[in-house]
């Protein structure tokens, strides 16, 4: 049997082994895309682009423009993927 197949981006993220838990640690660059998938049902994805990188070496928190005009900081969470390399999206 093949194994699932995600349509999600996948963080390529260092992790660390915490009290036996991973933890990946989100990194991020100006002009990546980002998805915060819906929490509930019936809710939608929210989509952005980050415009602004605050934490050192691409970590959080990022300065984010939502596709609606909508600009917010945030500290992802379980609910947050990034798409690398879309710079040119940016705007």
């Amino acid at each position: 049997m093949a194994p699932p197949f995600h349509d999600t981006p996948v963080p390529a993220c260092p992790s660390v082994v915490l009290w036996g838990l991973e933890v990946i640690a989100m990194e991020a660059a100006q002009g990546d895309r980002i998805i915060v998938r819906g929490r509930t049902v019936g809710s939608s994805d929210r989509h952005g682009v980050i415009v602004e990188v605050r934490g050192q070496e691409g970590h959080p928190p990022y300065l984010v423009r939502f596709d609606d005009g909508h600009e917010t900081v945030m500290y992802p969470g379980g609910d947050f993927a990034v798409e690398r390399g879309h710079a040119g999206t940016a705007g």
